[in-house]
């Protein structure tokens, strides 16, 4: 079945209720979506938009792919940027670096990778989702939107998606812990909250001259987030596994910007025949590819506008 665009427009119409407007929520700016569908693209993207518009629940599973189009670096991108960095890498991205070097440690972990993730801004995949989220839960207040990631960015809150419905399974910059003890410090960045104007340069507590401790036991702090060697929080693996193992027949799995080469995250994307829809939003395929019913050979900021 062939679609016009005027037959795109109102199905547009017909889910949503009415095209989505220039609008500020919160500092983040909202863009007007284009209706006009990528080239062949048409049939796949309805497909999708279709099956979430009649899904009671609804998960996303996003990986780096989405985070670097925002100019983040990725580990499918080893030669550019902090990965680029193996020495710089080896003190920061291990807990041996933060033993043996804690200030160097923090030194460059705010030089490579937190401070360039703290100056990233959410991309137009974000917002769109935040915005599919919306809708989603307008339509009923039994219907559920969750967010799993594997980022550490807060990209996904930065863009207007709720934070207690974001889980985040390698943890995050925007929270810190000692090295010793693992005492979770009390200053913490609710990234929903950062305003556009936001300077980490300015931000006193971190500080590259004057690495902060832990207010219990003096010991240097480090990100709360997963280093190499390291297992998954217990919380957060939980939780994604439980809003996982919900999803029935009818409901979607919208698995975003990830090579599904890192375990065990990948596994929650990877289930052996489920009863819901799984479509992928990748613009290379992927280790998950072949487990999927659909996949859309796009970047997420270009895919997801189309499909709110």
């Amino acid at each position: 079945l062939k679609y016009s665009q005027s037959a795109a427009i109102d199905l547009f119409r017909l889910v949503h209720g009415q095209a989505l407007t220039q609008q500020r929520d919160q500092g983040r700016c909202r863009r007007q979506p284009s209706i006009a569908f990528a080239a062949g693209m048409e049939e796949p993207l309805l497909t999708v938009a279709r099956s979430l518009a009649t899904a009671r629940r609804v998960v996303v599973f996003s990986g780096a792919g989405i985070s670097a189009e925002s100019g983040i670096s990725t580990f499918r991108q080893p030669e550019v940027g902090v990965w680029a960095n193996k020495a710089g890498l080896a003190y920061f991205g291990t807990p041996f670096g933060w033993w043996l070097s804690p200030k160097l440690a923090w030194k460059t972990y705010l030089k490579y990778f937190r401070n360039p993730i703290a100056a990233a801004q959410p991309n137009d995949g974000h917002v769109a989702l935040a915005e599919l989220e919306a809708a989603h839960l307008k339509r009923s207040m039994k219907n559920r939107f969750d967010i799993v990631t594997q980022n550490v960015d807060g990209l996904h809150q930065r863009g207007g998606s709720r934070n207690d419905h974001v889980y985040e399974l390698h943890g995050t910059v925007y929270r810190h812990k000692c090295s010793s003890n693992h005492h979770v410090h009390e200053y913490v960045l609710d990234p929903s909250n950062l305003s556009q104007g936001y300077s980490a340069a300015e931000d006193e507590f971190f500080s590259a001259k004057n690495p902060p401790t832990c207010s219990q036991c003096s010991s240097f702090l480090r990100p709360d987030a997963v280093l190499f060697t390291e297992g998954l929080p217990a919380a957060a693996w939980d939780a994604a596994d439980s809003c996982i193992r919900k999803l029935d027949e009818g409901d979607v799995m919208l698995v975003v910007g990830t090579s599904g080469l890192v375990q065990p995250a990948a596994s929650l994307a990877s289930r052996p025949r489920p009863r819901y829809k799984r479509f992928e939003i990748n613009p290379d395929p992927s280790a998950l590819t072949s487990l999927m019913d659909l996949h859309i050979p796009m970047p997420s900021g270009e895919a997801l506008p189309q499909i709110v």
